[in-house]
């Protein structure tokens, strides 16, 4: 899988820096374009009895894996939805994506079906995997701008209007009490392992500092008060 593998830089910043960044992709000398309509992302967390996704993360482990379930729209308007591990090893990063057919996420099924209905729609040995990672911590949705380079090396993402809801004491999904948080956004860059040596020009005058954080690591601490 490593010659399919990306990089993938973050950057958190508070909402109120969103037309900086704005503007440094429309001043950019890469020549941004908007890639796709903006799409609201939601994403189920999964995590094991002892957290070790979250613990993995925190500590910088080389090798780690996040589990979710992700669909696009709103709440009420699901379509289809897929399950992805994304898998970190080193700097490097991929994704393995299992289309979920038939689910819709609400809050009249429970969790137990909402997991059988996944394991059931995966490879035998990545489903054994899911079932020791299945626990659901956090839902959460937000709003994603979509843009590249016109030389295709770069995509970059803007995700804001961030929600997060508690799943931990929950049988089904909570999706209409928000947890309380800070009013953040995450840009994220994305590239192969041969734009490696551009992405220092790319990067040199972003008016936001570079973070490890990931969306699930701040929505975790956001239900934990950690």
């Amino acid at each position: 899988m490593l010659e399919n593998s990306r990089y993938e830089l973050k950057f958190v910043t508070y909402d109120v820096n969103y037309f900086l960044i704005k503007h440094w992709i429309k001043m950019s000398q890469h020549n941004f374009f908007r890639e796709y309509e903006n799409r609201i992302v939601n994403n189920i967390y999964f995590d094991s009895l002892n957290f070790k996704s979250f613990s993995d993360n925190v500590d910088g482990q080389s090798k780690r894996v996040k589990t979710r379930y992700r669909w696009y729209g709103k709440f009420e308007k699901q379509s289809y939805g897929n399950m992805e591990f994304k898998i970190k090893r080193n700097v490097f990063g991929y994704k393995k994506t299992y289309n979920v057919k038939d689910l819709i996420i609400d809050e009249k099924k429970d969790f137990r079906y909402i997991n059988n209905k996944i394991f059931n729609e995966l490879p035998q040995d990545i489903g054994i995997f899911f079932k020791q990672n299945d626990n659901p911590q956090i839902i959460n949705q937000y709003e994603r701008e979509y843009f590249k380079t016109k030389n295709q090396k770069f995509r970059v993402t803007i995700d804001r209007n961030i929600k997060i809801f508690d799943q931990r004491k929950s049988n089904t999904p909570n999706i209409s009490r928000k947890t309380i948080s800070q009013n953040y956004i995450v840009l994220e860059i994305k590239f192969d392992r041969k734009s490696r040596k551009d992405i220092e020009d790319l990067i040199s005058n972003i008016p936001i500092r570079i973070s490890k954080n990931s969306k699930y690591i701040n929505a975790f601490r956001s239900v934990y008060g950690i």
